[in-house]
């Protein structure tokens, strides 16, 4: 499965029972992107689904203005991996990339949240 396939297949199982309690207040906004909420279990699951450190894309955090933080993957030629991206560009703006920074995930394995997003796609995909 090739990234730009991880992403679509992660984007067609994300739901609002995935958002942390944090974020739980964006399933009542209209209009928002299914991916508001949750670009770091998203950009967690396809870390994973590409192969981890091996894939050659770390994890990246950029500080926002109003202090949230959004989560992606860049390789060290600058190619970035955003499976969340549609969260901005559906309001007509552009990630935070220039604010981006390397940071590890909080686990190695795949957090609860993020294993969910990976077994659903092992389902769909068996259908």
């Amino acid at each position: 499965m090739t990234p730009e396939e991880s992403i679509r297949n992660i984007k067609a199982v994300l739901s609002d029972d995935l958002l942390s309690r944090n974020y739980r207040y964006i399933s009542e906004l209209k209009n928002r992107d299914i991916t508001t909420g949750h670009c770091y279990i998203a950009s967690e699951a396809l870390y994973h689904l590409i192969g981890g450190k091996k894939s050659g894309y770390s994890p990246r955090v950029a500080r926002e203005s109003d202090g949230e933080t959004h989560w992606y993957l860049e390789n060290k030629d600058g190619k970035k991996l955003d499976p969340t991206r549609s969260q901005y560009t559906k309001i007509g703006e552009e990630p935070p990339y220039a604010k981006g920074r390397g940071c590890g995930f909080l686990t190695r394995k795949p957090s609860k949240r993020a294993s969910i997003i990976i077994q659903r796609i092992k389902l769909m995909r068996k259908k």
